[in-house]
């Protein structure tokens, strides 16, 4: 048996295709390793946005009902102790409509 002598273009060319196997596996680690990554902050920017329409679904019932009319008169009178005005206390203009 007669045993093969290794040339040094023929070993450079070995190192080389293993070096080219090792870097291109590692580049497909990695890049499913970001695939994974931004798949999972996706989704957490997705349950982050559901949470904040949900505020702000429930902040507009809360604005409106702080701005119901029967509540506003109601803290005006009780809180603030306003009354409504006499007739003779109340002035009329005219609106000048000819524009």
């Amino acid at each position: 048996m007669v045993r093969r002598k290794w040339s040094p273009r023929g070993i450079a060319l070995g190192a080389a295709l293993i070096f080219a196997v090792i870097g291109t596996l590692t580049f497909y680690v990695w890049y499913q390793t970001e695939s994974v990554k931004l798949g999972i902050d996706i989704g957490k920017s997705e349950d982050r946005i559901r949470e904040l329409e949900q505020d702000v679904e429930a902040l507009k019932m809360r604005k409106s009902s702080l701005l119901d009319p029967a509540r506003v008169e109601k803290i005006a009178r009780e809180s603030l102790g306003l009354i409504d005005p006499k007739d003779e206390e109340v002035i009329y203009e005219k609106r000048d409509t000819s524009r």
